[in-house]
């Protein structure tokens, strides 16, 4: 049960990067040309245009020295469809028609089914207040002064850093990195416990055609299934 839960956990924190435009933000560091809060608008305004988005996204956990890679692709339709297809490992998926949400984790014959219409946290119905909620429980500001970050393949990325405004469960620190045409390509969350995730995103790709179909999800008959479970970020 517990393996299952901390699996679930590390879905949250991949789909909360992908919504996580829907977030509002208050500036630390201020330039001439930009701000964080610029930079967060902007990533507003480039995913709020979005009809679909498609990704590759590999996810790497890391505790007490231990690392495990988990990868798959993604797809995101308005409003608020979603489905992760897990390659790695084989048959796992997160499918969200944008009222009930299902994990299914076929190495434990279990889907966890999640109610998006009555649940008050980071799935509500109204993605943007769920991520509201989340963010509010953060101080942002740049990771460096100089922004765009030049990064070790020689892009430029502005990088955001989260901070916890009060100690808690969860992720104490997130980090993102985004591209100059302000797409999200990387996040990194620590949790109190010390586990690092790390999620990065690629062969991204926007407004391209996505059936409702990809969106639907049938119960395996001799699925264990648990209903509205615990879903908090630690």
């Amino acid at each position: 049960m517990n393996n299952m839960k901390s699996r679930i956990k590390i879905i949250i924190f991949a789909v909360s990067i992908v919504f996580i435009f829907n977030s509002t933000a208050s500036p630390v560091y201020k330039f001439d040309f930009i701000t964080v809060t610029d930079v967060v608008k902007k990533i507003k305004k480039t995913f709020g245009s979005l009809k679909t988005y498609q990704a590759n996204f590999t996810i790497i956990t890391t505790k007490m020295g231990k690392k495990r890679k988990q990868s798959g692709v993604i797809q995101y339709k308005a409003n608020d469809k979603l489905l992760m297809k897990f390659y790695k490992p084989s048959g796992q998926k997160i499918i969200s028609n944008g009222e009930m949400m299902w994990i299914y984790i076929p190495s434990m014959n279990v889907v966890a089914e999640q109610d998006l219409r009555s649940d008050p946290g980071l799935f509500s119905s109204g993605t943007k207040t769920g991520l509201n909620r989340l963010f509010s429980k953060y101080h942002y500001r740049f990771y460096s002064k100089k922004q765009p970050e030049e990064q070790k393949d020689g892009t430029k990325k502005y990088t955001l850093l989260l901070k916890q405004k009060e100690s808690r469960s969860g992720y104490k620190t997130l980090k993102l990195w985004v591209s100059e045409d302000y797409m999200i390509t990387a996040a990194e969350g620590i949790t109190s416990s010390g586990k690092i995730i790390n999620i990065s995103f690629s062969n991204i790709k926007t407004n391209i055609d996505i059936p409702n179909g990809v969106f639907k999800f049938n119960i395996p008959s001799r699925a264990r299934i648990i209903k509205n479970p615990m879903m908090s970020e630690e």
